[in-house]
């Protein structure tokens, strides 16, 4: 087996070494030192394991009390065990750390031969004892043949249990008498009382209590400073920490990471994030720490050790801990100290002056203070970074533990002391396993704590179940604490490891990113293969947080960030994302489209975003050496696609619709699709009537730990079968499907019951090893001869290894899966940390499988992220063949990332069961294969660059790759990467003259099977269904998987028709090998008279298995072990008998079969979800764990049954008459089927019998049973009182004619009448509801705004035009609107070039807004938006277009909640005047005041500059003054209150100044440090035609500014307004300028208005060509012309109008306009073309013409005086990223520089700009 610790004891042996006295073998001090090191570089686990052994062997302690020690049982959570050997085993802790992994240990001092097994029981031990007094001990029976007649007993080692033998007594010691020798040779219990220190130690009861009643003091907002110092984001507490403390558990998360590699990001990082979790897979297996937790422990001994050697009282003498977490008064109690336990604490900051050298320094510092410390004595070091401030700066808590943890052992003094961490870095349980792994003894996340007081007091948390009353603060930290401890348990078991104190210290990481200087000092041995950032990048990182926490000058609101790290977000400076919204959305546009140009932009657009995300991304492709060739001469897109498959998505994980479609597309172009683990319906397995194969027939099956559905059926309709060992998004770990995803269907295909949830396990069944590995995939080969056998593997350290063992053990193909693929639904921890790039882990195998000369005979695939066609060439040139896609294709088919896959509310109908949103899946086939031929077609050009005319010829050249060195000069934190040394070492110089790409089939490991003698006995039965055949025949245990092949045979034959019971029947006598009756099909009974090893009827799927003990045999079979571990695992159907006891984990995930045995191991019945099994006998621990549907009936004879019972899921019942009726029967066939001696005295004596069954039934298969009988039982009664209901109206007949119509014994009524849909949803859906659940609120409630007043009232004044609304009505609507809003993964509402420019956070705000938060929405708003006001009344919200509920609903209400928002935050009176708390002394010049120049402005007085803001008019705001009408932004209660806000905090707003004439642009740049011009676009388009100079002819911003100007000035008393009182006006143009001349002229008086429109009328929805996310080009009803049609009768708009002339009166004005009809078409260029219509010329009356035709240019005269360059446009040319023009210290912002546009674009420019600006600013002296 394997010793999964081995890393960590070796360093804990090193440090142990300073200890070590040995007094036994009497050696000097310099003799002991020349035996060290005790353990020798180089050794295997087993040689480190016995070097161990030997020394403390040597020491005076006998073999079976060290194997005790090395290997104890799991005693910590086992109340059965007797107190003595508890004490014993807890005073070992004190010594020694438990070598845990799944290994049987053999081991002899001389006197005893003995054997051992771990406490996870994951290796065979059989043993036979013979009656001549011989022990024969293997991994499993019939290694040697034994006359039965002359055994003894036959038994198995059991989970932490030895076999020994004594040769001095010549007898076989058992177990218990064996230990109670050791464990009553010391008083152990008593040192163990007297001696061991616990935290009331330290810590007095009075302080215990006081958290329980202490009240939160300090808000948030009071460690904001200390939040962002150590890195804390606003998902870090939303998405992380809070529903750790709320639920106490770690928050799930979906669809992967596709987020940068730490190393990558151009974020400041923490240390953390640098490094990657190892996990098992394949040489050993991860374990489940939830439904095993028995044999898990997070208990630990900390503090001074002594010598290993010794046993005294002194020993235990030590600080036991429950757990490595600290609350805050515990770790101030550790660090006052006490007499006996000194305590030290070492500073991890430094000054800020000390700059990057500061942080070597410091880590060299507390080495020398810890050293210092320990020698004077210091039983505990506290390492504390609580003196964080703006002098100091804090370092890595990681990095400070790790360099102190290593130095300590290298002095020999580590186990002098305990390491304690109190720290503000450490929140995740990525951190706190990494602390924990580098050697922290204990931890107090002290900021994680001190966040949760503050937020103890949010009504919004749950209340407390038992005592109704809120959670205290201490409460939710301990439940904090409970989530971490749950999450840090299931890491430790991703590698194996059941112990914390096995845990500490292992290192089992890969760091990704750090140079070999930092590893070297801090993470001594971690593996670092491509190098990255050194000391002084690390410190950049932490002094930019610094910097970042205490600036010199607060700007603006003190936020913490949303850098996007889980979620994308578009603020600036936020992480970028592979999967980013304008990606998706060109992807989305290209398939449906199948528009090349768009594929061209997305993939332009992903390998963009790769250079800063993945290692693909750092490198370049070489150019060939003779020129590149024709692309006609390439490899076809068709050939290409063929290697492609997709992923391993389940139908359950997502929806049929989704998983259909998948398949009929890879069935399409000639690649593969994958069933996932959940099986698939057998409809989709049968050919159609035509004799074709079925389209949406996956060709790869996959067999995963939950077996869902795995028959031979299943089996042997595959072209490919994949052993699932690890998934990317979580390796290491199973997996949970709810209950509320499982319907009838998926119910059906996966065996299970609707309605309960279904367990996958981690994969430690039946491939607990290689060889089990090995013999599964021989067992697959079996079940199909012709199917290729593949296996799934995850990227980490040595997965080429791994990929080697997998080739050697038979398989056919390996998928390397990179860290970041998609799940349905995982942690966050495993999703973020687990796992390695693909680059890393696919390199490494190539080259392995090279090196070997194994890559012959192995096709090598790679996934994770894979999008586009390079990832497919550099995958190629990195080794790959084939290449697996999931995330891309679902994109393909309309995901939008939402990241709610494991809440079942995927909106676009993929990641769903709901009936509801399936209807909206929207996608085809035809997406997915015009995807796959266009990436393959992007691929063609990468080969033809670099002359390569065939993928197999591409295949391994890694020496046609090259690091991009532009890239990673342009970036400095990229410089130390070095790709050279491991990911693009050519495989081929390794080892050349072997062959780089698989050429050859695996040998056939089916020759010689016993099956095929079988097959060619039954011809006559697969030929005629209905002869029956009975077969004899010996069998031996190198017979493996009999019976599988003869199934397939059957399956292959008949198909889903199977054939009648016993038609073939088949007796064995002897040992049979693995897999016995392996997915043995209905039809087929095999019975076996000897016994059987691991495996026995695994997967068995309607066929009988039958074993018994020879009937030569005497021993009593009821008391022997007749079979091995994981029999009937994954059975479907069937029955199994056995007369005698299986070993461990019997039944797991059975889901349909009968079994009846006569006693089981430990994890009987794990994961069950069908089907009955009666246990006769005793049973082992953990029995029923996970088990969640079937019933089980045990016999508990002892009455202890309940001690061995997982209570979890299940309940433990007495027997009612119908259960103890189907328990007699099994029992009866059992009897029948092995003449069971047991089960006939239980049948003699049935009625006593009877009372020692108990049954075991999981509680919601009880629930869903008791609620089918109730519905069934409802629909009765309602079909009775409708026949009575017939009777009593004289419309009922006679009972046969009753039964004519369909009544009577056939209802006619559904059951299902009258009952509410699955789904959910009213017919009619409500926009305000009291209490709205956002989980299903976008589906559930209706959209609505807060809408205008009505149209005939508003439109007789200048009042804004909104309703007015009582603001509890407001807050109930908007509760309920944002409850609509699904938090989007990617919400495309806030990206900036399709939704808002500004990247408004939308999600945040609405949440808060729907949470009632409302203070807490505003800051979130202000943070991007500086005048929500303005944007919340005249943007016309491309954020509600771009929203993602758009795609199959109306959108969220976004513009209404952020007015609302605003104006409430004005009501309330929290927007107050903030003036800067210093200024910088640099002054800026801002020319114009519109939306552009105020942003600008407030965001430069917030950083501390001194700003004046110069404008021409007499009122400042521009075109929120003047060019929008009061009716829409109120002048005096909006806009003008902006303005005096901003003034009272320092900005200088000087009016009526027109630069140029009154003031010179020379003078404002002499007297200013920088100037910013932000004029606006001001030249309007005019329409040239003739009459264009008559009268009454004006651009509508002159009629609006004139209209306003005399409203405000004297309420239109001093008529300087245009009157259009009883005129007949024409608005020519469209748009919101357009609109608003529109809705002036209907309150001035017009007699009529008519809007003219150039363009066509837009459509009702969107058209083809208009894809979402784009704006919706639809036709809309605004303000103006909802007026006009209420006024007049009749919309104002006439489109595709084309005005030829305008009209003189004969005085000059004009009177009329001339028009003709127009016409659009496509020309052949792709361009719309208009053409005139003649005969619709058309005569409009005109009294007054207003232009609203849009704007050109800024005006000549200010930019000539500065002889500024323009661009085609006219524009002011300025950079688009710092805003600077060709003048220095002169910046443009907002439309002079990019054109026309809205306002919520001017405020993102103005903003944009204010940042340039200040940089300039800082960098001037």
């Amino acid at each position: 087996g394997e010793i999964n610790t081995v890393r960590g004891n070796i360093n804990w042996m090193r440090a142990r070494q300073g200890l070590l006295q040995c007094t036994q073998l009497g050696l000097s001090q310099d003799e002991l030192a020349a035996i060290m090191p005790v353990i020798q570089p180089g050794l295997s686990d087993s040689g480190v394991f016995n070097a161990v052994l030997e020394l403390l062997m040597m020491s005076g302690r006998s073999a079976p009390e060290c194997m005790m020690m090395m290997i104890p049982e799991a005693w910590q959570n086992n109340p059965s065990m007797d107190s003595d050997r508890r004490a014993f085993y807890e005073y070992m802790s004190c010594l020694l750390e438990p070598w845990d992994g799944p290994a049987l240990v053999s081991f002899t001092d001389g006197r005893y031969l003995g054997a051992t097994l771990d406490r996870n029981g994951l290796r065979p031990g059989r043993y036979y004892e013979t009656k001549d007094g011989r022990v024969i001990m293997a991994s499993e029976f019939g290694v040697v043949d034994v006359d039965p007649s002359n055994i003894k007993r036959k038994g198995r080692l059991c989970p932490g249990r030895m076999l020994m033998v004594d040769f001095e007594e010549h007898r076989v010691i058992e177990d218990d008498e064996l230990k109670l020798r050791f464990v009553s040779q010391h008083p152990f219990a008593d040192w163990i009382a007297k001696q061991k220190v616990t935290l009331a130690h330290f810590v007095s009861q009075d302080q215990l209590a006081k958290p329980e009643t202490a009240p939160a003091t300090l808000t948030l907002d009071d460690h904001m400073d200390t939040l962002k110092c150590f890195g804390w984001t606003i998902e870090s507490i939303d998405l992380l920490l809070v529903p750790m403390f709320r639920d106490a558990s770690e928050a799930l998360g979906s669809m992967g990471n596709d987020a940068p590699l730490a190393c990558l990001s151009s974020r400041p990082r923490l240390v953390f994030e640098f490094f990657k979790q190892l996990f098992a897979q394949v040489t050993n297996p991860p374990l489940d720490s939830t439904r095993e937790y028995v044999v898990m422990s997070l208990e630990c001994m900390i503090g001074p050790e002594g010598d290993l050697t010794a046993t005294t009282a002194e020993q235990a003498a030590r600080l036991c801990l429950r757990s490595p977490f600290l609350h805050i008064h515990e770790m101030q109690g550790l660090a006052n100290g006490t007499a006996d336990w000194s305590s030290v604490t070492l500073d991890m900051t430094y000054p800020v002056q000390a700059g990057v050298e500061g942080l070597r320094q410091t880590l060299v510092r507390l080495q020398q203070e810890a050293e210092v410390a320990v020698q004077k004595g210091a039983k505990l070091l506290i390492l504390s970074d609580a003196s964080v401030s703006a002098g100091q700066v804090p370092i890595s808590s990681l990095m400070a533990v790790g360099c102190v943890h290593h130095h300590l052992i290298q002095t020999q003094q580590r186990l002098s002391t305990a390491i304690v961490v109190d720290c503000g870095d450490a929140r995740e349980v990525h951190h706190l396993c990494l602390l924990v792994g580098y050697g922290a003894d204990a931890i107090c996340p002290r900021v994680a704590l001190e966040v949760i007081q503050s937020l103890s007091t949010n009504p919004r948390l749950p209340q407390h179940p038992t005592a109704q009353r809120p959670y205290t603060s201490f409460e939710l930290c301990q439940r904090y604490f409970k989530a971490a401890e749950k999450g840090m348990l299931k890491v430790m078991a991703k590698m194996g490891i059941s112990t914390l104190q096995s845990y500490k210290g292992a290192q089992i990481f890969e760091a990704v990113g750090l140079q070999q200087e930092v590893i070297d000092m801090c993470f001594v041995g971690t593996a670092s293969r491509i190098a990255g950032l050194d000391f002084k990048h690390v410190a950049d990182n932490y002094l930019a947080l610094h910097a970042n926490a205490f600036p010199e000058v607060h700007v603006g609101l003190n936020l913490l960030l949303n850098p996007g790290d889980y979620h994308f977000r578009s603020n600036d400076g936020s992480e970028r994302h592979l999967n980013d919204p304008n990606a998706i959305a060109k992807l989305q546009e290209s398939v449906r489209l199948k528009d090349v140009k768009a594929y061209d932009d997305y993939a332009r657009i992903i390998n963009d975003i790769n250079q800063h995300t993945t290692i693909r991304g750092l490198l370049e492709f070489k150019s060939a050496p003779n020129g590149p060739i024709p692309l006609s001469e390439v490899e076809s897109a068709a050939d290409i696609v063929k290697r492609f498959s997709t992923g391993a998505m389940s139908y359950g994980s997502i929806s049929l619709e989704a998983h259909t479609t998948l398949a009929m597309a890879m069935n399409q172009i000639g690649g593969k699709s994958n069933t996932g683990e959940g099986g698939e319906a057998t409809e989709r397995l049968k050919d159609l009537p035509n004799g074709s194969r079925n389209p949406a027939r996956s060709a790869i099956k996959q067999v995963a730990s939950g077996r869902f559905g795995v028959t031979s059926l299943y089996l042997s309709n595959a072209d490919e079968v994949q052993i699932k060992m690890a998934q990317g998004a979580k390796p290491g770990e199973g997996g949970e499907l709810p209950g509320r995803k499982v319907d009838a269907a998926i119910a059906k295909v996966r065996h299970s019951t609707p309605g309960v949830g279904l367990i996958s396990p981690p994969p430690h069944h039946d491939i607990y090893s290689i060889e089990d590995l090995k013999q599964l995939i021989f067992d697959l080969k079996n079940a199909n001869p012709v199917a290729r056998i593949s296996v799934k593997l995850v990227s980490e350290v040595g997965v080429g290894v791994v990929a080697a063992g997998v080739c050697k053990g038979g398989a056919d193909h390996v998928l390397v899966s990179g860290h970041d693929g998609g799940t349905g639904a995982s942690r966050w921890t495993g999703i973020k940390y687990a796992g390695l790039p693909w680059e890393l882990g696919l390199a490494e195998t190539h080259q392995t499988l090279v090196l070997n000369d194994l890559r012959r005979r192995i096709v090598v695939q790679t996934d994770g992220q894979l999008k586009t066609g390079r990832d497919i060439v550099v995958g190629t040139l990195l080794g790959a063949e084939e290449f697996c896609f999931a995330t891309a294709p679902l994109i393909a088919l309309g995901c939008i990332m939402m990241r709610k896959c494991h809440l079942n509310t995927c909106p676009v109908g993929i990641a769903t069961q709901d009936p509801e949103l399936r209807r909206k899946f929207a996608g085809a086939p035809e997406h997915v294969v015009t995807f796959f031929f266009m990436m393959a077609e992007e691929a063609r050009q990468y080969m033809a660059a670099m002359g390569f005319r065939t993928m197999d010829e591409m295949v391994g050249r890694a020496d046609m790759l090259q690091v991009n060195q532009t890239l990673l000069a342009a970036t400095p934190q990229y410089a130390g990467f070095d790709l050279t040394t491991t990911l693009l070492k050519p495989a081929h110089e390794l080892r050349p003259d072997v062959p780089q790409r698989c050429v050859e089939k695996q040998a056939d490991d089916l020759v010689g099977q016993l099956d095929h003698k079988l097959i060619a006995q039954v011809q006559a039965t697969l030929e005629d269904r209905t002869v029956k055949v009975e077969l004899a025949s010996p069998v031996t245990n190198v017979d493996r998987a009999v019976g599988t092949m003869l199934s397939h045979t059957v399956t292959m034959a008949y198909g889903a028709s199977p054939l009648a019971d016993d038609t073939i029947r088949v007796r064995f006598t002897g040992t049979a090998g693995q897999s016995f009756g392996a997915w043995l099909c209905a039809g087929i009974t095999l019975e076996l008279e000897g016994d059987a090893n691991d495996y026995v009827a695994k997967g068995l799927c309607g066929g009988r298995v039958v074993v018994y003990p020879p009937k030569s045999g005497s021993f009593a079979a009821e008391d022997n072990i007749l079979l091995g571990n994981v029999a009937l695992y994954g059975a479907t159907s069937g029955e199994a008998f056995f007369c005698g006891q299986a070993a461990e984990r019997f039944c797991v995930r059975n889901s349909g079969a009968l079994a009846v045995v006569e006693g089981v191991g430990d994890h009987g019945c794990e994961y069950m979800t069908g089907g009955c099994v009666v246990i006769l006998g005793s049973t082992g621990r953990n029995f029923a764990a996970g088990m969640s549907g079937g019933v089980a009936y045990v016999y508990n004879g002892d009455g202890g049954f309940a001690d061995r019972c997982n209570p979890e899921l299940v309940e433990i019942e007495a027997l009612d008459d119908n259960d103890a009726q189907a328990l007699k029967t099994a029992v009866e066939k059992h009897v029948l089927h092995t003449g069971s001696a047991l089960g006939q005295r239980y049948l003699d004596d049935w009625t006593n019998s009877l009372t020692a069954f108990i049954k075991v039934m999981p509680r919601d298969y009880k629930r869903v049973l008791m609620a089918e009988l109730a519905r069934k039982e409802s629909a009765r009664l309602r079909r009775a009182a409708r026949i009575e209901a017939h009777k009593a109206a004289g419309k009922a007949k006679t009972n046969t004619d009753l039964e004519d119509m369909g009544v009577g014994t056939v209802p006619f009524v559904s059951e299902s009448e009258g009952e509410s849909d699955d789904s959910g949803v009213e017919t009619q859906r409500q926009s305000m509801i009291a209490n709205p659940s956002k989980k299903r609120g976008f589906i559930e409630y209706e959209r609505a705004t807060v809408g205008y007043r009505d149209a005939g009232e508003r439109s007789k004044d200048w009042k804004e035009i909104g309703a007015v609304v009582a603001p509890q009505v407001k807050e109930s609507l908007l509760k309920t609107q944002t409850a609509r809003c699904m938090d989007c993964g990617v919400p495309f509402c806030h990206e900036k070039s399709t939704g808002c420019p500004l990247g408004n956070k939308i999600p945040e705000w609405n949440e808060l807004v729907h949470r009632g938060d409302w203070k807490a929405a505003l800051e979130s708003l202000l943070s991007t938006n500086n005048f929500p006001e303005f944007t919340g009344r005249v943007c016309p919200a491309p954020c509600e277009g771009a929203c993602v509920l758009g795609i199959i609903e109306k959108p969220v209400t976004i513009k209404s909640v952020e007015c609302a928002i605003i104006d409430r935050a004005f009501q309330e009176g929290w927007m107050q005047p903030r003036p800067p708390t210093s200024r910088s002394g640099k002054t800026v010049a801002i020319i114009g005041s519109g939306p552009a120049g105020m942003a600008a402005a407030d965001q430069l007085n917030k950083a501390g500059h001194t700003v004046t803001v110069f404008e021409r008019a007499d009122r400042i705001g521009g075109l929120m003054m003047y060019g929008v009408p009061n009716m829409k932004a109120d002048k005096v209660d909006v806009v003008q209150r902006r303005v005096d806000l901003m003034a009272a905090e320092g900005v200088v707003f000087k009016t009526g100044v027109e630069v140029g004439q009154d003031v010179s642009i020379a003078q404002l740049r002499l007297e200013h440090n920088a100037v910013l011009l932000a004029t606006g676009s001001t030249v309007p388009r005019d329409l040239d035609i003739p009459g264009r100079k008559l009268r009454n002819i004006h651009f509508a911003m002159e009629y609006l500014t004139r209209n306003t100007q005399s409203l405000l000035d004297s309420a239109h008393a001093d008529g300087k307004a245009i009157d259009v009182k009883d005129k007949a006006v024409v608005v020519i143009g469209g748009g919101d300028t357009g609109n608003d001349c529109i809705g002036t002229s209907v309150r001035l008086g017009a007699k009529s208005v008519v809007n003219f429109e150039l363009l066509p009328q837009p459509p009702a929805e969107r058209a083809p060509t208009n894809p979402w996310p784009q704006w919706p080009k639809i036709f809309r009803v605004d303000y103006g012309h909802e007026e006009v049609a209420n006024k007049f009768g009749k919309d104002p708009r006439e489109f595709c109008v084309l005005s030829t002339e305008f009209v003189d009166n004969g005085s000059g004005q004009v009177q009329a306009i001339k028009t003709v009809q127009v016409e659009w078409q496509k020309g052949d260029d792709g361009r719309f073309k208009m053409t005139q219509l003649a005969g619709t010329e058309q005569t409009f009356q005109a009294d007054y013409v207003f232009l609203a035709m849009g704007f050109l240019h800024p005006e000549q005269g200010l930019g000539d005086a500065l002889t500024l360059e323009r661009d085609g446009r006219q524009n002011f040319k300025a950079d688009n990223k710092s805003y600077a023009t060709s003048e220095p210290g002169v910046f443009a912002a907002g439309d002079c520089r990019r054109g026309q546009s809205l306002v919520v674009w001017a405020i993102a420019e103005g903003r944009g700009a204010a940042a340039s600006v200040d940089l300039y600013l800082k960098g001037l002296k």
